[in-house]
């Protein structure tokens, strides 16, 4: 199977050795690591960090360590956290519970997403104060919270209402004497498009409140310069010593929009917002991140790729051997989920999933992603072939357990069992005569019975509990 070969070009992460952060380059599928020592800076990174993790381009984002949380280091010189946790459309009944539990020091997720239209600000930051509470810290505690201005507000001084509505319903986080709240604001989407089904322009319009239709025009008959102006405007929010924003930034955005910024901007964004499938095939807009140093977070890993493992059936056994392998390393089991997520962390790339299961929070948090051991160049083009698979429908190559089967001391039968070891589903396979072997691919739980050959209530099983990839041999 020929598969397409995209070249993501990441240029975010360093790497840490001792004392000493490297920038790291290579791409998804090789990367031809050259260390530049940066300068001496003293880091608590975490034991799975140590190892090269690569990205591929001429300039990068300094990564650094605090407190057990990795940060990307903005263009600005502020940071932002590249583990976070996505709740923009959580159950509001949720939000405060499981933003309170994501800051703990189990998780130590201290970046949360969100957006202006989730009408869930208030709720982000009083589970933010709850969080914060439970930790008992006598220093403040620095949460970062990225929301986002929707497309029915877009324009100079609509742009500017659902800024201040965001800083209002994050007031009580900014003013608590324990949090340290840094706040990244983008815009969610350059406009509202007539072709996509869900933006029901005209409608979201009528519903408005009052006070934003009187704040400026109707965005949806501008829409080629309506942004603009919200960029302007959050520009001049960001130069404001009223508003203490950390980064300003862009979701959803085409390379086509964000290249009209340099014409009219002072400043370049920040962070760019984007979903895998940009991350991955849109190689230019990649490219126009590492130029101009924007930070690049990925949203929707998990729910648009490998959350239906039968979507690309031996794209998921491949992570699943990855999984295996780097579990062995670990010390610890871990989830094709866990690597996807790790293989982004590990090339610099932000990531905010989205759960409503504490235990899948836990397992997708900062503690436990930040020490995923390193990736072998091998193991990162498979995943990186992987999730391709996913997104194009264009599934891999399978992969098996090999086993030889030997029958060593009499003749035997051969059957297979399935996965359940139901003699009703059992398939003959080989009559084997004594010094026979017989070659044999197959999965990891599958199930294989040898009968006598001259008496059949007389049999053994044998249970595959090999990983994909290896060989076993049995001898009957």
């Amino acid at each position: 199977m020929t598969m397409m070969r995209f070249a993501v070009v990441i240029c975010l992460l360093l790497s840490v050795w001792g004392d000493q952060t490297h920038s790291v380059e290579g791409n998804f599928f090789s990367r031809q690591i050259e260390t530049k020592t940066e300068k001496d800076e003293k880091s608590s990174a975490p034991a799975g960090a140590s190892g090269t993790q690569g990205s591929g381009a001429q300039v990068g984002s300094v990564i650094t360590f605090h407190d057990g949380v990795v940060f990307a280091k903005l263009v600005n010189n502020n940071r932002i956290p590249l583990v976070g946790y996505g709740v923009g459309n959580l159950n509001h009944d949720l939000v405060k519970g499981m933003v309170s539990s994501a800051l703990l020091d189990n998780k130590k997720i201290m970046l949360i997403d969100t957006s202006h239209a989730s009408k869930n600000e208030h709720l982000v930051a009083e589970g933010i104060v709850k969080g914060v509470e439970k930790l008992g810290k006598s220093r403040k505690t620095e949460v970062h919270v990225v929301t986002k201005v929707w497309y029915t507000h877009l324009g100079y001084e609509r742009t500017k209402v659902a800024i201040q509505d965001s800083f209002d319903s994050l007031r009580v986080a900014f003013e608590h004497p324990s949090v340290t709240l840094k706040l990244h604001v983008l815009l969610h989407w350059p406009r509202c498009y007539q072709s996509v089904p869900w933006m029901d322009c005209e409608t979201e319009e009528e519903k408005l409140p009052d006070h934003v239709k009187a704040a400026g025009p109707d965005p949806s008959k501008d829409p080629e310069n309506a942004w603009k102006q919200s960029w302007r405007a959050l520009e001049d929010m960001y130069l404001s010593d009223d508003y203490p924003i950390a980064s300003i930034g862009l979701s959803n955005f085409h390379l086509k929009d964000i290249e009209q910024v340099e014409s009219f901007a002072q400043i370049h964004p920040h962070v760019v917002q984007m979903n895998l499938w940009s991350l991955l095939y849109d190689g230019h807009l990649i490219d126009y991140c590492h130029k101009h140093r924007i930070h690049v977070q990925a949203y929707n890993v998990i729910h648009g790729t490998i959350s239906d493992p039968n979507q690309a059936p031996r794209a998921s056994r491949h992570l699943e051997k990855v999984a295996k392998e780097l579990s062995v390393e670990f010390g610890e089991p871990l989830t094709p989920v866990q690597v996807v997520l790790s293989w982004l962390i590990q090339h610099g790339v932000s990531v905010i999933p989205r759960t409503t299961n504490v235990v899948n929070l836990e397992a997708n948090s900062a503690v436990a992603l930040l020490n995923v051991p390193a990736f072998t160049d091998h193991q990162v083009e498979t995943v990186a072939k992987a999730v391709e698979a996913y997104l194009s429908g264009d599934d891999l190559d399978d992969i098996h357990v090999s086993v030889t089967f030997h029958a060593v001391s009499k003749d035997v039968v051969l059957y297979w069992m399935g996965h359940d070891g139901d003699e009703l589903n059992e398939v003959r396979i080989e009559l084997l005569r004594v010094g026979d072997t017989f070659d044999e691919t197959t999965y990891p739980t599958h199930k294989f019975r040898a009968y006598d050959a001259q008496n059949k209530d007389v049999w053994t099983e044998h249970d595959i509990t090999a990983n994909y990839g290896d060989h076993v041999h049995i001898e009957l």
